[in-house]
């Protein structure tokens, strides 16, 4: 297990980046044994951390999420254009 900023405890997380910007895609397992995505971007330039997106489906392993949270970070930056500090 890997345990992030903030002490928050995730199986598996992988430092992902795409066009200049930085995101943490991690899978994070539930009390039923499967697990979700999240994605999270380490903001310029401070590199504080700000939640983007919890993938409420569910995944039977830590890959399939952290492929979904690698999904998700490169849509939610399609869909930004400046700063990187949109809503999403």
């Amino acid at each position: 297990m890997t345990t992030a900023i903030g002490g928050q405890p995730f199986d598996v997380m992988d430092e992902f980046r795409h066009e200049g910007r930085v995101f943490l895609c991690s899978a994070e397992q539930l009390p039923d044994g499967t697990f979700h995505a999240s994605v999270r971007y380490r903001m310029p330039p401070t590199n504080e951390i700000r939640t983007l997106q919890y993938d409420q489906q569910r995944y039977a392993s830590a890959a399939e999420a952290v492929s979904r949270a690698t999904e998700l970070a490169i849509a939610w930056a399609a869909n930004r254009d400046g700063d990187g500090r949109g809503e999403g």
